[in-house]
């Protein structure tokens, strides 16, 4: 069974403007909005076989999770 990769945006801390990354490839875009960065990071996971992307708020808390393909995490729950 293929092991689903978790891509997760976040506000940049030092630099400012906001990331997306995976723990294994590091930060695989940066921009100076949020939208534009949820955008590429939600291209790359709906290339995966199974993939969850989080997205945070400003503070750092959870604002969103999607999976990839849609509802994915659902169907194999059994929920």
């Amino acid at each position: 069974m293929a092991k689903r990769k978790v891509y997760t945006v976040s506000k940049r801390k030092k630099k400012g403007g906001w990331k997306a990354k995976e723990a294994k490839l590091g930060v695989l875009a940066k921009g100076d909005t949020k939208d534009e960065v949820v955008q590429a990071a939600s291209a790359v996971a709906s290339l995966q076989k199974k993939a969850t992307l989080r997205i945070e708020k400003e503070d750092g808390e959870l604002q969103e999770e999607r999976t990839y393909p849609h509802g994915s995490a659902l169907r194999a729950t059994g929920s």
